[in-house]
């Protein structure tokens, strides 16, 4: 890879890194993605009060490219060096082999140019969202949904206050633990975006009449989104709405 090449994709990701949300470690840190159109994306890591609820980097922007429809990643930068935890996620996400082309830069051997036009994850709606629309967009996202263990697709939709969405669906890993599910992915790619506010969350879980969000995303909604509503789309079933705080009273905080 091109020296200038590297270091631009390099200015992206320590750019975006300043999105992260680390109020307990401080170390701020972000991941990019680019696809096989010399597109790209980023996410940043998302902490939480449960440390083990934390989003690393690596799985908010693979998690943000796959609620978009977009899995033809070619390269991973990272806004500092790869971690061995991170090279063992990448080999078990990844098909193909990945040669680490400087310490920060992982990708396909030959395939690697320069950055063209970054993703577009969220867009801007003139007027407030109805509930009809964020439950028929959640609903659609469930189509990118990657379910290879649990045939359970699920969707998300974040909306802010200044009318801006996210989307995000279930992304599902050989090591369970890594998977994340479409209401945290969603949460994931509006923080890397750089927002702070949601204040809506449409949720659409059509294979389940009675499905609600995991306790997991119940911890994460309290402290990120602690005054947001929570609407949640069952398929036929008639939807229902929340207040994050009731879906999880009590909920666990270090303060």
């Amino acid at each position: 890879m091109e020296k200038s090449i590297a270091n631009r994709l390099r200015l992206h990701v320590r750019e975006a890194a300043v999105h992260s949300r680390v109020p307990y470690s401080g170390r701020s840190r972000a991941a990019l993605a680019l696809m096989s159109d010399n597109s790209w994306t980023c996410g940043v890591r998302v902490e939480n009060a449960s440390y083990p609820l934390v989003i690393p980097a690596l799985s908010a922007v693979l998690a943000s490219a796959n609620s978009i429809g977009r899995r033809d990643i070619t390269a991973l930068v990272f806004s500092d060096r790869v971690k061995l935890e991170e090279k063992t996620m990448i080999q078990q996400s990844f098909t193909g082999p990945m040669e680490q082309l400087a310490e920060d830069i992982l990708g396909y051997p030959g395939s690697i140019n320069g950055p063209g036009d970054e993703l577009i994850t969220g867009w801007h709606f003139p007027d407030k969202l109805d509930t009809a629309t964020g439950i028929r967009i959640a609903r659609q996202a469930t189509q990118n949904a990657y379910i290879p263990e649990s045939d359970f697709p699920v969707g998300a939709l974040v909306v802010t206050r200044d009318q801006t969405c996210y989307q995000g669906v279930n992304v599902e890993h050989d090591d369970w633990t890594q998977t994340l599910c479409a209401e945290r992915a969603a949460i994931a790619a509006a923080i890397s975006a750089g927002e702070t506010n949601i204040q809506r969350i449409y949720v659409s879980c059509p294979k389940a009449p009675a499905a609600t969000p995991c306790g997991a995303c119940r911890q994460v909604l309290c402290e990120i989104a602690p005054e947001a509503i929570v609407w949640m789309d069952r398929g036929e079933q008639t939807a229902e709405c929340f207040r994050t705080l009731d879906l999880l009273p009590r909920a666990f905080t270090l303060n």
